[in-house]
């Protein structure tokens, strides 16, 4: 038995042969392992090492701090006691009272235990860290600062799958201190800030629905993953829709039945079946296939049509396929028709082809083409392409980013050709950014036919305390007058709570809302600097 004070390293040791372990396994001989505490103990015969006090150990990528620590060198198992915190090999961060570890399993169990996972705060009497997820039992989570979490989710037990969703079972949604429902399972994505936002319910108002609140709520009866939506809006009244949904790759089954609202906030209620396959390479070739069939009824509140609607999609693409060292194209095309119960039938045809060479590390240039053509009617509104969306382009730009003191920049000149009015422009665009300070850009497409000159612009600047306000405006100079002009302002109200406030100017639209948003800065205030 060796005694140690304040300062170990085996491996050295180990390595140098300085330390005799009979039997010690081959990766505990090859892997290093630092031990630093106020006391340290090592007992050769059963290849134990204890430490104790302000203890820091490092092994195969993992770095522990605790106030007690016992290595089973033989198993690689580590027991560890009082202010616990553990990285382990894939960076997760634990911390709490009681940490079992086995090393060769990659799984932690925790007593008391506190994590952030995809920026969600996480606590639990018990939490089980295994390499692909995490199980937990009376637990706590929520995307605030947990000192004051405005809004936060109880659960009997959860299951964290990282990047992609959290279960939390038998569960209770509060805000601040009143519980709002409880669900027998609430899931919740982790896939980015703002489908963690989309998990919860929302409120907000706009000129169509009036003053709304929706929610979401995600389940798997039968593991059939399904979600029921539910919008209630003071002018637009109930809004309910189920969505269920089957898989076997490559094909995908999806049935909707409810109400809906489409973009431009327009109500059809549908009852609708979609049977789709994902793309999948054509033979040898660099060239990608998909399709889908639509079955459905529909009725419109708008226009009062009610029909079926019977829709197929085929679809072509190629992956980005180099013609040499510095030139990259990608092409894609589509063909949608539908026949309705009214006699009706529309098609859309859909391609876009793009052509990128790389002059230099910041230059290229790029041929686009693109075409949105639909042939017959639909009687639905909502199924209803506009003129002005319906598009048939090419353009030839040379494209340049830069800097310009701490601001990136981006140049943009070349010419685009509209094939349908047969019209050439020329086309100048500049803007910079600064992240989180400011934002700017303005193009100009001057039309060597008719002399009008179509102006994009977008500018936006911090206002301070989370405020951020932007303007965006297309405007035409023969007509004088504004395509779209929008004022948009957004605000992180405390730690985990935004609001959106949109004005559109042309279509005499107000918009209003309010959303959860992961903290940024949960991390950082949450776990100290690693041991």
């Amino acid at each position: 038995m060796i005694h140690l004070r304040r300062f170990i390293v085996l491996a050295v040791l180990l390595g140098m042969g300085l330390i005799a372990v009979g039997g010690t396994p081959a990766a505990a001989q090859a892997a290093p392992l630092v031990v630093d505490a106020d006391q340290v103990v090592y007992d050769q015969s059963t290849q134990m090492v204890e430490a104790e006090g302000n203890v820091r150990l490092r092994y195969r990528g993992i770095r522990l701090s605790a106030d007690r620590v016992v290595f089973d060198l033989f198993r690689e198992h580590i027991t560890a006691e009082g202010r616990v915190v553990l990285i382990d090999a894939a960076g997760r961060e634990l911390r709490g009272r009681r940490l079992t570890y086995d090393v060769r399993l990659q799984l932690a169990e925790m007593q008391q235990a506190e994590t952030v996972v995809s920026r969600v705060y996480v606590r639990s009497d018990q939490l089980r860290a295994e390499p692909a997820r995490i199980l937990g039992t009376d637990t706590m989570v929520t995307p605030c600062d947990p000192a004051r979490p405005l809004v936060r989710v109880t659960a009997q037990g959860i299951e964290v799958h990282p990047g992609d969703r959290l279960i939390a079972r038998r569960a209770s949604l509060w805000v601040g201190r009143y519980r709002v429902l409880t669900l027998p399972v609430l899931t919740i994505s982790l896939r980015s800030s703002e489908e963690t936002a989309r998990s919860l319910p929302r409120i907000g108002y706009n000129t169509t629905d009036g003053f709304w609140a929706d929610y979401s709520y995600a389940y798997a009866p039968g593991s059939l993953p399904s979600a029921l939506y539910v919008k209630y809006g003071t002018r637009t009244g109930v809004i309910v829709r189920h969505v269920t949904s089957y898989q076997r790759s490559p094909f995908a089954f999806e049935l909707t039945v409810g109400r809906n609202q489409d973009a431009d906030m327009r109500i059809f209620d549908q009852a609708e079946a979609v049977l789709g396959m994902s793309e999948q390479r054509i033979g040898s070739l660099p060239l990608f296939g998909g399709a889908s069939l639509r079955l459905g009824w529909f009725s419109e509140t708008t226009t009062g049509v009610r029909a079926s609607r019977t829709q197929y999609r085929l679809g072509l693409s190629t992956p980005s396929l180099a013609l040499g060292p510095r030139m990259v194209v990608q092409a894609a095309a589509s063909w949608t028709e539908a026949g309705y119960g009214t006699g009706d039938r529309q098609a859309v045809w859909r391609a876009g082809l793009s052509l990128t060479h790389e002059l230099g590390p910041r230059e290229w240039l790029r041929f686009t083409y693109t075409l949105l053509d639909v042939y017959g009617a639909t009687p639905f509104a909502f199924d209803t392409i506009a003129t002005e969306d319906r598009d048939h382009e090419a353009r030839l730009l040379y494209h340049r980013t830069g800097e310009r003191g701490p601001a990136s920049t981006a140049l943009s000149t070349g010419l685009a050709h509209n094939f349908r009015d047969a019209t050439t422009s020329v086309v100048l665009g500049y803007g910079e950014r600064v992240p989180t300070r400011y934002h700017w850009g303005a193009t100009a497409e001057y039309n060597l036919v008719t002399s009008d000159t179509k102006l994009t612009v977008d500018v936006g600047a911090a206002l301070g305390y989370g405020t951020y306000a932007a303007v965006s405006a297309i405007y035409h100079t023969l007509t004088r007058t504004y395509e779209d002009l929008d004022f948009t302002v957004t605000s992180r109200l405390c730690d985990c709570l935004d609001i959106s406030l949109k004005y559109r100017h042309v279509r005499r639209e107000f918009w209003l809302e309010v959303g959860l948003s992961a903290f940024p800065e949960t991390r950082r205030q949450l776990l100290s600097t690693p041991p």
